[in-house]
């Protein structure tokens, strides 16, 4: 799925993942990571409209977007000492995500999934919800299907959010290969 969390992105992806005591970024075409440490960061905030997070560090002011990869994850490791965070919207904004019938993650938010950008079944969009996920289940694993590559009936957990242990699968898990 980390293929398919931002496949209709131009800008340059950029990933962000944990490490102990801090976290470290890493952008496309680059091949060093900037190293981050939690002593070392001053303020942690969200711009006024919550889609980025400010950092002032000792060294300079860094900003991360909320379509970085791992951002998610990262929003929700921050350690309680930063006086400016807001924590409350964190934990309210996982709590309201729901499941995406397409991909497994509990990542819903206004009708779209954040991970793999899929709009959620409602009654405008189709009648039938079942064939509704059919399609856009064969849509999103279509190369990996392609590829051999078998789907795993059930989801797991990425980039902070949680997995929906009750979504189903409306498509084969693997490709019929003919061999000859």
């Amino acid at each position: 799925m980390r293929n398919i969390f931002f496949r209709n992105l131009v800008s340059p992806l950029t990933d962000i993942e944990l490490i102990k005591n801090g976290f470290s970024i890493h952008k496309p075409f680059t091949w060093k990571r900037q190293i981050f440490y939690w002593n070392e960061i001053n303020d942690v905030r969200f711009s006024s409209d919550n889609t980025q997070l400010i950092l002032n560090t000792k060294r300079k002011i860094k900003t991360l977007n909320n379509d970085n990869i791992g951002w998610y994850e990262l929003i929700q490791n921050i350690p309680e000492n930063y006086s400016n965070f807001d924590y409350e919207y964190v934990k309210l904004f996982m709590k309201s995500l729901k499941a995406c019938g397409v991909c497994g993650i509990i990542a819903v938010r206004k009708n779209e999934c954040i991970v793999c950008e899929t709009i959620a079944w409602n009654n405008g969009i189709s009648d039938n919800q079942t064939e509704y996920l059919k399609s856009k289940q064969s849509d999103l694993y279509s190369d990996n299907l392609k590829e051999g590559i078998e789907i795993k009936k059930v989801a797991e957990p990425e980039h902070g959010f949680k997995a929906d242990k009750n979504r189903k699968l409306y498509i084969k898990t693997t490709a019929n290969k003919t061999y000859k």
